[in-house]
């Protein structure tokens, strides 16, 4: 599994209290307060393993005494460790080559017990002093990660502790929540020290590649801006905790975007873009297959620009399978994660978005011929490797097979050692960082299967049928959704803007790129502008039908809204597949925004 905070997004905390004693009172107090069960690695040449189970196996000896009543339970060192190469270009030229060394530390203390522990409270996590900045040396000194490990874990230890009194304070300042849950499970540990390959990247090759492959919107004068970036991260993941689970294993990731944008003739900005995730550079699409992919996002690009504007409709909608595996990505994967409402103050505005299934335990929310599995130990679907594959999540907890929904009726969610009300447990599925002191459940190779199904032409042939009954001049076939998207923060904005004023306080929705009016004599007329209106959920009770064809869709989770490309974060490679879907009802709306001028000076000729 590849889960990574990004440098760039690693937040610095600040000031540190004084006494000598608190930086040797977490190793120590653990001695008190329980056994541990020290990881005993079998490679002791690895300096990391060594200073990790070193500094495990010193918190055993010391006996200082401090901290007041809340000793640390439980504790975990955890690193990734990787090298990162990226190539940017635009319109056949090169704007950006960089190579990087990345290590990102995850050092955790928990004070308390499992039942009742420092983290869910809204300030979980936060920290008021200041003495280690999260940098850790890229050099494999055993000497300086012992001193690192010390002084990260001395700082986790007094965030807990401050984390402990303030939650402790919310508790003495409300009522106690109506059903008590306990605040963190056990986990068996697990033991696998893998070896971690060197791998050589040919990256003069993958510069001309990039490079070669973004000079392909330059036969598109419709296409004014355009980019193609490659990034690979490889490296591995090691993680010791105080349980006894000793990990180390490679963890790599591979994604590939291109993008390109134009002008309509009223202004409006037009957009497509194709999206290609691996967990190995060498499992990326051939470069036949890279282009056809690139140049198809030109074409459309192109296209849009010609379409007229759509227009609000509400009616029968036919998904093709890329677009309906983007559309359950959104509506079924990203609320099969069921955080739980940190304790606050009174009064005090907490931000906290819950899960749209969190009571549909055993109700129905698909029709009874779909079945759905988040399985992360498939590597492979049709010859293809699934990126979404993985051994163990960010606790640890190796990643098990869950039937999330069957015969349509919702069964399980995907879980952490977080429990949530009925699920005690974690099934392996902490892939991203949470809120207030835990971690996020998400999506790993998520199977959508339908037990009936007819060729997508026979569904568009219902489709105009439908329409025809009802009375409607023409259904909607959506081809592809804006998801992972691809425009900027400020059109995210706007777009979470114009959500709150007409979804009904639904999840935010990535719009459709490619919407096509079906006509009664199956004419098809790309339209663009449009977005959906008040779709949840619910609408996953409206599916009428399942399409025999299936296609596999696959992204980058870096927890940011929509999966916001290049945004930074924990990144979590994810598979899903899923056939066509035809909805009884889905609704659209033209957003009405001014839209801004066209440039006032036409853009040079390209190819020159």
């Amino acid at each position: 599994m590849w889960g990574r905070a990004m440098p760039c997004q690693r937040g610095k905390k600040g000031p540190a209290m004084t006494a000598l004693k608190y930086l040797l009172v977490t190793a120590a107090v653990l001695a008190v307060s329980a056994p541990l069960a020290i990881p005993q690695a079998v490679n002791d040449d690895d300096p990391i393993v060594r200073a990790m189970r070193d500094e495990l196996d010193r918190s055993r000896q010391l006996r200082v005494v401090g901290g007041g009543d809340d000793v640390p339970y439980f504790f975990s060192y955890g690193l990734s460790d990787g090298d990162a190469f990226s190539v940017s270009a635009a319109m056949g030229a090169p704007v950006s080559v960089n190579r990087s060394r990345q290590r990102s530390p995850m050092v955790e203390v928990r004070v308390g017990s499992y039942d009742f522990d420092n983290t869910g409270h809204i300030y979980s996590g936060i920290y008021s002093g200041s003495r280690l900045d999260g940098s850790w040396p890229l050099d494999d000194n055993y000497a300086t990660l012992r001193e690192v490990l010390w002084l990260s874990t001395d700082r986790a230890f007094k965030t807990a502790l401050e984390s402990m009194s303030r939650k402790r304070a919310a508790l003495n300042s409300a009522n106690a929540p109506a059903e008590k849950l306990a605040d963190f499970s056990p986990a068996e540990p697990v033991k696998n020290l893998l070896k971690l390959p060197k791998k050589k990247l040919d990256e003069s090759a993958w510069t001309s590649r990039i490079v070669k492959l973004s000079g392909l919107f330059n036969a598109y004068p419709e296409v004014v801006a355009s980019s193609v970036q490659f990034e690979v991260i490889a490296g591995g993941t090691y993680l010791m905790n105080s349980e006894g689970t000793a990990l180390r294993y490679p963890d790599s990731v591979t994604f590939l975007n291109g993008r390109a944008e134009g002008f309509a003739p009223d202004g409006m900005t037009v957009r497509d873009a194709a999206v290609f995730t691996a967990l190995d550079e060498d499992k990326l699409p051939a470069e036949p297959e890279l282009r056809s992919r690139l140049t198809a996002v030109a074409e459309n690009v192109r296209a849009l620009v010609k379409a007229p504007v759509g227009e609000a409709f509400s009616g029968p909608t036919l998904f093709e399978p890329q677009a309906a595996a983007q559309l359950l990505t959104q509506l079924l994967g990203s609320n099969l994660s069921i955080p739980r409402k940190p304790l606050a103050e009174p009064g005090r505005a907490v931000n906290f978005v819950p899960s749209e299934l969190e009571s549909k335990i055993g109700s129905r929310i698909l029709p009874d011929w779909i079945d759905v599995t988040d399985d992360p130990t498939q590597t492979v679907w049709n010859g293809h490797p699934l990126a979404g594959s993985y051994q163990f999540d960010l606790e640890g907890v190796p990643g098990k097979p869950v039937i999330v929904v069957e015969k349509g009726v919702l069964k399980s969610f995907l879980t952490t050692r977080q429990p949530i009300k009925g699920f005690p447990a974690s099934n392996g599925h902490a892939r991203l960082a949470g809120s207030y002191g835990t971690r996020s459940a998400a999506v790993s190779n998520l199977f959508v299967k339908s037990s009936q199904t007819a060729p997508l032409a026979q569904l568009k042939q219902r489709l105009i049928d439908m329409c025809k009954e009802r009375g409607k001049p023409y259904g909607l076939l959506v081809r592809k959704l804006d998801f992972p998207f691809s425009s900027g923060v400020a059109e995210l904005r706007s777009l979470a803007a114009s959500g709150s004023q007409t979804g009904g306080g639904v999840r935010l929705l990535s719009p459709p790129l490619l919407v096509y009016r079906v006509y009664p004599d199956g004419r098809e007329e790309l339209v663009r502008g449009m977005r959906f209106r008040g779709v949840s959920t619910r609408a996953l009770r409206d599916v009428l039908a399942a399409s025999s064809e299936t296609a596999l869709f696959e992204y980058v989770n870096n927890g940011a809204p929509l999966g916001l490309l290049g945004a930074g974060g924990y990144l979590a490679p994810t598979s899903v597949v899923a056939p066509g879907l035809l909805f009884d009802e889905i609704e659209f709306e033209r957003p009405e925004e001014q839209l801004p001028k066209l440039p006032l000076v036409p853009p040079p000729t390209t190819g020159f």
